[in-house]
């Protein structure tokens, strides 16, 4: 039933900027693989996802995607595939007296997995978030909060304040994030009712004189401690990971034509299971091409 619905939901976005010259769509598809050291019991992780975004005018959008997941481990311990599914809702008013944009935004998140413990198994997510953007895009805030249900007696609260400040008369844009993010049960969170951590990202656009030069370059960091992580960026949950420590991502996009993309990413994060006393470090390459027609 979930896929038939969020299914269902793209066909429309589609159909209907198909059928209205005021409709905007954006495809996209996107892998990742994660390759762990040091750790006791995981060995890799890849996944392929696609997302289509559709937006009216400058009044709203929705959007949809799809997540499959691939998680091996070491020693023969049986794989875990998870099928997640996306579905977000955007709405834009513009305050003349503020001379900004403001967004309320509602997202959902649908998580099945093979997990033989059923503690990653079925997890649902609600999101919201409400964000100001001024007019000249030089100073950018929001505030989000998001609500996971787990199996076996595990609810997580997750709070992110963010602000944006545009740098370098435009060429430059500096986030930053704070998680705060609180557990129902310790004792299905790594003995963890707590976790607070920042997140850094800065984007710098270039001027490129060929296919081949990025049209921008990005450095991102998290320092502190996040488990059970909702990212409303990346429109992704993080019910599979333990408890991330740290972590640094560099990536350049490449603007392949007048309307498509190409996003590369790559970085190294650090994580704990504090249960098993397991502390490593995952590689990852992160690959997005995102077509607008």
């Amino acid at each position: 039933m979930k896929q038939q619905l969020l299914l269902l939901c793209c066909a429309t976005a589609l159909t209907t900027a198909q059928a209205e010259e005021t409709w905007k769509v954006k495809t996209a598809v996107q892998g990742t693989y994660l390759g762990y050291a040091n750790s006791q019991y995981r060995d890799s992780l890849h996944e392929e996802g696609a997302v289509v975004s559709a937006d009216y005018l400058d009044e709203g959008g929705i959007t949809t995607g799809y997540t499959h997941t691939e998680l091996n481990f070491k020693d023969n311990i049986q794989r875990l595939d998870q099928n997640a599914y996306f579905l977000s809702a955007r709405k834009h008013f513009y305050v003349d007296a503020l001379k900004g944009k403001i967004t309320l935004r509602a997202d959902g998140h649908f998580i099945d997995n093979t997990d033989p413990n059923n503690d990653t198994d079925d997890v649902s997510v609600g999101a919201t978030q409400a964000s100001f953007t001024s007019y000249d895009k030089k100073y950018y805030a929001d505030f989000g909060y998001a609500y996971s249900h787990y199996q076996n007696k595990l609810h997580v609260s997750q709070y992110t304040p963010t602000v944006g400040l545009g740098l370098f008369e435009g060429d430059g844009w500096l986030q930053l994030r704070g998680y705060f993010i609180e557990t129902s049960n310790p004792d299905r969170a790594q003995g963890l009712s707590s976790t607070q951590a920042a997140e850094i990202k800065y984007t710098h656009w270039l001027t490129p004189d060929s296919v081949l030069k990025p049209s921008n370059l990005q450095l991102g960091g998290v320092a502190g401690r996040r488990f059970y992580t909702v990212d409303m960026d990346a429109g992704t949950v993080a019910n599979l990971a333990d408890v991330q420590t740290g972590g640094v991502t560099v990536g350049a996009e490449w603007k392949l034509s007048e309307n498509g993309k190409l996003l590369l990413l790559g970085g190294n994060n650090f994580s704990k299971n504090r249960t098993a006393g397991d502390s490593y470090s995952g590689a990852f390459g992160y690959l997005n091409a995102n077509f607008i027609w």
